[in-house]
């Protein structure tokens, strides 16, 4: 399933059915909602045509924006991201020699608009999906994760994020930014982390 995820000629995000999920491995590893390819075109060009960084700029009243994350801190966010999604070493030996300076690119406070955008920005899995549809599968749906052996669980239930209150799937930012944060400071081996959202 990790494969079929992450080959972008196999891959269709979100448009994966239930049944697809348990049959293909999946399930756990994209988030449980479903969008159609149709669907995810309309967010991705949506993306295209007006920018998140451009976005932020348009929304100074929000309480993320207020609290002092700028769009040019969004802006660094993505381009970490889209470094972390084509080469996971080059990632971590960036944030470890600019680890005082981009700490609060990847975790607090810039990880709090992420999450808060989380469904828009989604690309790839990062992390396992548990939901209360997967009552009683979760043994079996950690399986498709891609290591057997783990280290270090984040969990967040994606309440009470940063005082933004409740942001369901969107937490799973959460978990992600602090095991980045465990990988560059802390010594973990990416391979060997997983974060979680319930």
């Amino acid at each position: 399933g990790r494969n079929l995820v992450s080959d972008p000629i196999s891959n269709k995000g979100l448009a994966f059915p239930l049944s697809e999920r348990d049959r293909l491995s999946v399930r756990g590893l994209v988030p449980p909602r479903i969008l159609s390819i149709q669907e995810q075109e309309r967010v991705i060009m949506d993306e295209y045509t007006r920018g998140w960084a451009a976005r932020a700029e348009q929304e100074p009243e929000d309480e993320i924006i207020k609290s002092g994350v700028s769009p040019d801190n969004i802006r660094k966010w993505k381009v970490l991201q889209s470094v972390q999604d084509r080469n996971e070493p080059l990632f971590y030996r960036i944030l470890m020699d600019n680890f005082q300076d981009m700490a609060p690119i990847i975790y607090t406070p810039t990880v709090g608009w992420a999450c808060s955008h989380f469904s828009q920005l989604y690309r790839r899995p990062r992390g396992m999906y548990f939901s209360h549809g997967d009552r009683g599968e979760m043994a079996s749906m950690v399986y498709n994760w891609e290591s057997d052996e783990v280290d270090a669980v984040v969990i967040t239930d994606g309440s009470r994020i940063l005082g933004l209150g409740d942001l369901g799937l969107g937490g799973l930012g959460i978990s992600i930014g602090k095991l980045d944060l465990y990988v560059a400071a802390g010594g973990f081996h990416p391979r060997r982390v997983l974060p979680v959202v319930l």
